[in-house]
C-alpha cells in the first residue's frame, strides 16, 4: 500500500526546478541537432547523386527546411540559457542609435512610428552591447507581437543619480497583471514559447541592472523600464 502511495505521488508531482528543466532543453536540443545534422548531410548526397534538376531543387529545400529547424533549437537553448555578459565601455547614445537601427530593420513599418524622448549626454554604461541591446529589443518585439498601434508606443531614456533608465509605455486593450508579465511557459504559441521576456530580465540582472514592469489602470499602459548603473563623465 506504501508503494502505491509513493507512486501516485510521484506520478502527480508537477512541480519541475528550473534548472532541470534547463538541461532538459539542453539535452533536448544537442540530441535534435545531431540528428537535423545528419538529415542535412543525408539531403545534400541526395542532390549529389541525382543529374535530375527539379529533384535538386527538392532536396535543396529540404536543407532549407532542416536548417531553420537547427536555428529554433539553438534559439530556444539559448534562451534558457544564463547570460554571462563580457563588459566594454559603450556610451548611451551608441546603445540608443543601435536600438533604433535594430527596430528599424526587424520592425521597418511599425519602429518608424515610435515616439522617442532621449535625454542623456555625455553618459557611459558598461555594457555587453550585443546581450543588452537584445532585451531592449526584445520588449519591442513583444509589444509589437501584441499588435498596437506603433505610433502610440513611447520610449523615454533617461539619467538620474548615476542610473540610466529605458522606459517603454505600451498601451493596453486591457488589464494587464506585471507579477504575470515575464513568467516563463504562461502563453505558448506557434514559434513563440514566453521565453525573451525572462530572458532579457536575467540579461539586465546580470549587468547589476533591474528589468521592471507596472501598470497603469487609468491610462491602460504597460510601462516597461530597464535601469542600469552608468558613468556621468564625459566620453
Amino acid at each position: 500500500m506504501k508503494n502505491e502511495e509513493n507512486s501516485a505521488a510521484i506520478g502527480t508531482n508537477r512541480d519541475i526546478p528550473w534548472d532541470n528543466f534547463i538541461k532538459f532543453v539542453r539535452q533536448l536540443s544537442h540530441d535534435l541537432r545531431n540528428q537535423l545534422n545528419a538529415a542535412e548531410l543525408q539531403a545534400a548526397l541526395i542532390g549529389e547523386l541525382t543529374n535530375d534538376e527539379e529533384l535538386k531543387l527538392e532536396a535543396r529545400r529540404l536543407r532549407d527546411l532542416i536548417s531553420q529547424l537547427g536555428v529554433t533549437l539553438q534559439t530556444l537553448s539559448t534562451s534558457v540559457a544564463e547570460p554571462r555578459p563580457t563588459l566594454l565601455p559603450y556610451t548611451v547614445q551608441d546603445f540608443i542609435t543601435d536600438v533604433q537601427k535594430k527596430i528599424g530593420h526587424e520592425f521597418p513599418e511599425k519602429g518608424s512610428a515610435v515616439q522617442w524622448d532621449i535625454s542623456s549626454p555625455g553618459v557611459t554604461l558598461n555594457i555587453d552591447p550585443q546581450l543588452t541591446e537584445w532585451a531592449a529589443v526584445e520588449l519591442f518585439r513583444n509589444a509589437f507581437r501584441h499588435d498596437p498601434a506603433s505610433d502610440e508606443l513611447q520610449v523615454k531614456a533617461s539619467v538620474a543619480d548615476r542610473w540610466f533608465t529605458f522606459c517603454i509605455r505600451e498601451p493596453k486593450a486591457g488589464e494587464i497583471d506585471p507579477t504575470q508579465w515575464m513568467q516563463p511557459l504562461q502563453k505558448v504559441s506557434h514559434g513563440h514559447y514566453s521565453l525573451g521576456l525572462r530572458r532579457a530580465r536575467n540579461i539586465i540582472a546580470a549587468h547589476g541592472g533591474e528589468l521592471t514592469a507596472s501598470f497603469d489602470p487609468r491610462s491602460r499602459m504597460l510601462v516597461s523600464t530597464i535601469s542600469l548603473p552608468c558613468s556621468t563623465e564625459t566620453s
